[in-house]
This record gives structure tokens, sequence and C-alpha cells, in this order.
């Protein structure tokens, strides 16, 4: 059952936190990914070199959730952009806050950019966001990536253990970073495993350049920790006859902006 509308909160990191709550309470599957997910989930982000403003939110719902999403989101008071959603709904929606101070970007089932990321059985988790597993690969994911996704994806390594994937992570348990879950989706498809692995390294380079006094773990141990599974995982047949095509020829896809 939806929660009785409540005021939009006056910052958006809290309006991202009340809106995820009110998702997992209702049953709806959507839930939280991109920068305000890793706000949530990630101490060190909030201060230091990695922290940042935020102007918008990113969910991601699955398709049987979109209608409850939707109409979630419209008694909650915001406004849908109906011809972008008419146009775009079965992979995307977009709404705003009434009074435009910030908006919310919607994907359904999948996250399609430099690769793409299947999401569908990964939203009934317990928590607000994305499991910590998924949450990485959303960054990792960028062959184009610049300092703001590498800062979000160095503060996930810093401030959580990796874990081996057993029964207790299955529901994306809030402690650690399913390493299982990312050598799994990797060892299917080349490409992705390509481009996470080069941004691994960028990862490790911007810890060693800034690294995060008192965070609770070593980023750069973290990755080659992380970098180690992947590599050792089964790949698929179909990974091991691209990865001997290599870079020949482009692996990465380069997503259009889409206007609202």
């Amino acid at each position: 059952m939806i929660e009785p509308v409540s005021p939009l909160s006056p910052d958006v990191r809290e309006e991202a936190a009340r809106l995820g709550g009110l998702l997992v309470s209702a049953g709806i599957p959507a839930r939280l990914m991109g920068g305000l997910a890793i706000w949530l989930c990630c101490p060190s982000v909030r201060q230091g070199p990695f922290a940042r403003s935020y102007a918008d939110m990113d969910f991601v719902v699955a398709a049987k959730g979109a209608a409850p999403f939707k109409a979630f989101l419209l008694e909650q008071g915001y406004l849908p952009d109906q011809f972008f959603n008419a146009l775009h709904g079965a992979t995307r929606l977009y709404f705003q806050a009434p009074d435009a101070r910030w908006s919310i970007d919607v994907v359904v089932d999948e996250l399609a950019m430099s690769h793409r990321l299947d999401l569908r059985g990964r939203l009934a988790g317990p928590d607000p966001t994305l499991t910590l597993a998924d949450l990485l690969l959303t960054k990792l994911q960028v062959w184009e990536i610049n300092r703001k996704d590498l800062g979000d994806a160095l503060c996930l390594l810093a401030d959580h253990a990796l874990s081996d994937g057993g029964p207790a992570d299955q529901a994306a348990g809030p402690d650690g970073i399913d390493a299982g879950r990312i050598a799994a989706v990797l060892g299917v498809d080349w490409g992705f495993c390509h481009t996470v692995e080069r941004n691994l390294a960028s990862v490790a380079e911007l810890w060693a350049a800034e690294p995060l006094a008192g965070a609770p773990f070593d980023a750069g141990s973290q990755v080659a920790a992380l970098a180690t599974a992947i590599e050792r995982a089964p790949k698929s047949l179909g990974w091991r006859a691209r990865a001997r095509v290599g870079e020949r020829v482009r692996w990465y896809e380069t997503p259009e902006e889409v206007g609202h």
C-alpha cells in the first residue's frame, strides 16, 4: 500500500532517501541508481575530494512495475513529460518536481549506455538502491568515464568490502559488493569486461593519487582483488570468441543524449 502523499523534501538528497524508502515499503520494483544512490550508500562521497552537488534522481524500474511506479510519482506530486513518456515509455520515463527543482530519469529493466546491464529480477531487495555490485557496474560500464564516475566507483570500493557472492549476498546485503555478480555479468560479455577492467585500472590510479584518509578499505587493494576475481571467473564461448577479435572492432556503444 502506498503511503499518503508527503511534501517534497527541501533537498534532493533527502528526497531521494524519502522516495526510495517509500518504494521499498510499497513493494514497487524500482530502485535508485546514479550519484544519489552512491551518496546514500557511501559516507566517503559526502565530503572530501569526491563530494559534489546533485541535480536529479535516477531510478530503474521493472517493466511489470512501471504502471504503479508512475502512479506513485504522480501521487507524490511529480509531473510527467507526457510527450517523452509516450514516445520512449517502453524503455525510458521522465518526471519533474512541480517547482522544477530537480528531475527524475527512469530506465526500464536495463541500463543501456556503453554496455547493457540487465537488471530484471534485481529490483526487489530490502534497500532503496540497486545492489552495491550493480551500482559499481553502472559506473564502470562507461567507456568515456569521467572523474565524477571514477570517484563514485572509488568511494564504493573504499566504503564496502568485497563479498564472495554467497547466499547472504543474494538480496544485496548492505555491507558487501558481490564480486560473484560482477564476474558473472562480465563473463558473458567481453566488451563489457574489457571496459570494466580498463576503468578499474583508472580507479586504482585515482586512489594512488588521492587516497581517502580514514576510509574503511584500501580501494587499490579492492581493485586488485576484484580484477583477480573477474580474471579467474568462467568465460562463455561468446566471450572467448569476441576476445579473439579484441579492439579491432569497437566493443562499446556511444549512446545519444535523449532530449526532454
